[in-house]
């Protein structure tokens, strides 16, 4: 095929990238290397080299803390500090607040994992000094959470892990999160997490939160029966043990659920304007800069360290007045910390488990951490906080603790008491020392109805159905994902749901590759060519028709895209030329290279040219060393 000059009523918007498949037409673009540009240029697309301070970022804030107490903080470290700027101040406040209320919290998240309570506090001491050391998100809070308790649970139960091997095992599984969350690190894998959609997370912690706090019921109402597996075997046991309720405990775990929902639930009201509109919200404090205000926002602040307070003196009361029958969280066996060997014997059992929790704890721990990085407008590295999390976490199993991340409500806490840095993390872990050292002897007398609402109050405050309404309301596709990931993680467990989910939005993500966007365009005044379906009035040529095809041509969309080029080349008999707009196409594959050379082949058969228009650096590069210019 000689090169062809195409003639159209008016200059279009269309540059020919590649014409006729010819190189007399086609332009051969240079290779693509940046060592070709000006030194000042090279930087630009250059990776980032390595540095020792990027491994480990206190060798980097740690001087800019200096220097900034000091008041003599560089353009370099108010850049760096962006709207946040260090306090040490605010890091102690933060540092003994959130340490005092990781306690509790980390008490009841063994609980609810199945082990003794002390493990908790094992998980909360050097994992939030590993985190310190290697993590980026400067008010980011890692410790036992909820969600990853449960899913160590649900993974030791399916083990069929027995009481005495638990606590072994539950290490070696945070050693296998640890070294699955380095390996991504180390591949530069950051963006495996955003294969879980926002969509399939929200169902995936929605069914999480109900089925944990269904898991503390029995704790709530004193009755006892073995762990389950699935959250309709725990129903089921709860409805059949119902006449066992003993009303001391439930008396208790009730009302302290409910003095955390209250308060919760005032702090959450809104401004000043609206609550004086609320019919109830009005007969409380209302102004935000009054004193009243203040303290009860305090005490919203700080809820499960009164929790823990008022459940341990109830519970001294109940003793007093002769009632024993509130269960107690005993004698924990521990005088200090202890560092062995994970137990790597049924490591096999655990590797699915471990992959779904290295990735659910980084989506967790970035859900949190990157929306404040973000406001204040300081930078973090994924891959280093994969890095992070990962040493935090084999710190946690060399310490006999389980799997860990970065908790919401902590982080929150943190944040509203002035954290600034991985010091105030530093200050908590220290407060976990001192509670294991001295307030264990009082943790033994703590109820076990005092933990259980600390821990309904958190899964509760994660679920988030009103999502679904918004899904079905713009994506039937997407609430159909969602509402199939709930009744899987209900219905099976929550690690079975996360997969399912995950796979339904990949074979989404596949099918709009595989199904993609194809237009024939026509012109508009003003040489702009736009899809005919959407603007009728567009002109049409007899002798060239324009294709546009919306996504990168690859295998899975070659054969579509080559049967929708003929049928539009088909549409009129005196067509010579058909134009292929590639604006939209970032890439293409072997699959699609061939092709287009059948296509071109085909074409040409008929007489008629092949001409690709808007063509991009690299796709050219690409075309250039296919066999097109044989035709």
């Amino acid at each position: 095929m000689s090169g062809v000059q195409v003639e159209v009523p008016e200059p279009c918007e269309l540059e020919a990238g590649v014409k006729d498949a010819s190189p007399s037409i086609s332009p051969s673009p240079a290779e693509l290397d940046a060592k070709t540009l000006p030194e000042k240029y090279q930087k630009v697309y250059s990776g980032k080299a390595f540095q020792l301070s990027s491994l480990i970022p206190p060798l980097t804030w740690v001087p800019q803390y200096g220097r900034a107490l000091r008041g003599k903080s560089t353009g370099a470290d108010l850049e760096a500090m962006g709207l946040l700027p260090f306090s040490a101040k605010g890091d102690v406040i933060a540092g003994f607040t959130v340490g005092f209320m990781l306690v509790p919290q980390s008490l009841a998240f063994a609980l609810l994992a199945g082990l003794p309570p002390h493990l908790g506090l094992y998980s909360s001491f050097l994992p939030l000094l590993a985190y310190a050391l290697f993590g980026t998100i400067r008010q980011l809070q890692v410790g036992p959470t909820a969600l990853m308790s449960l899913l160590t649970g649900a993974a030791l139960d399916a083990a069929n892990i027995s009481t005495a091997e638990r606590v072994a095992t539950a290490s070696m599984l945070a050693l296998m999160v640890a070294a699955v969350s380095c390996l991504l690190s180390i591949l530069r894998f950051g963006f495996i997490s955003d294969f879980i959609s926002h969509s399939v997370m929200a169902a995936f912690v929605s069914a999480s939160g109900i089925t944990i706090a269904t898991s503390q019921l029995k704790a709530m109402l004193g009755i006892s029966f073995p762990r389950t597996h699935y959250w309709w075997e725990n129903v089921g046991e709860i409805l059949i043990h119902i006449h066992e309720i003993d009303i001391a405990t439930a008396l208790l775990g009730f009302i302290l659920l409910f003095f955390l929902m209250f308060l919760r639930a005032w702090k959450n009201a809104g401004k000043e304007e609206k609550r004086r509109k609320h019919c109830f919200w009005r007969f409380l404090p209302c102004r935000s800069s009054s004193v009243a205000f203040r303290s009860l926002k305090l005490m919203a602040d700080v809820s499960s360290i009164l929790a823990v307070i008022i459940g341990w003196v109830w519970g001294a009361c109940y003793r007093a007045g002769g009632i024993d029958s509130v269960k107690l969280i005993g004698e924990t066996e521990t005088e200090g910390f202890e560092m062995q060997l994970p137990n790597a014997s049924l490591w096999s059992d655990l590797v699915v488990a471990a992959i779904t929790m290295s990735l659910v704890g980084f989506v967790e721990t970035v859900a949190v951490g990157g929306q404040l990085a973000a406001q204040y407008k300081y930078t973090y590295d994924g891959n280093q906080e994969l890095l992070g999390l990962g040493l935090a976490n084999a710190a946690s199993a060399f310490m006999s603790g389980f799997p860990i991340t970065g908790g919401f409500s902590r982080t929150a806490v943190a944040k509203l008491f002035g954290a600034t840095s991985q010091l105030s993390t530093i200050l908590s872990a220290m407060v976990v020392v001192f509670a294991l050292y001295m307030l264990m002897p009082v943790v033994s007398m703590l109820p076990h109805a005092a933990l259980a609402p600390l821990i309904i109050q958190g899964a509760l405050s994660v679920t988030n159905f009103s999502s679904f309404l918004s899904a079905f309301s713009t994506d039937k596709i997407e609430c159909f994902i969602m509402v199939v990931t709930f009744i899987v993680s209900m219905g099976w467990t929550v690690k079975e749901g996360l997969i399912v989910g995950v796979s339904f939005s990949i074979m989404k993500l596949l099918y709009g590759v595989t199904m993609p966007n194809m237009v024939i365009c026509g012109q508009l005044e003003g040489d702009q060519f736009r899809d005919l379906r959407v603007f009728p009035e567009a002109s049409m040529s007899e002798h060239y028709i324009v294709v546009r095809i919306d996504a990168t041509i690859c295998f899975s969309n070659a054969r579509r895209f080559k049967d929708f080029c003929l049928k539009a080349a088909g549409t009129s008999t005196n067509l010579k030329y058909l134009i292929v707009d590639l604006k939209a196409v970032n890439g293409i594959d072997i699959s699609g290279i061939e092709m287009l050379e059948s296509l071109c082949s085909l074409l040409h058969g008929r007489g008629q040219n092949l001409i690709f228009a808007n063509v991009k650096g690299p796709m050219a590069k690409l075309l250039s060393r296919s066999h097109l210019y044989d035709y």
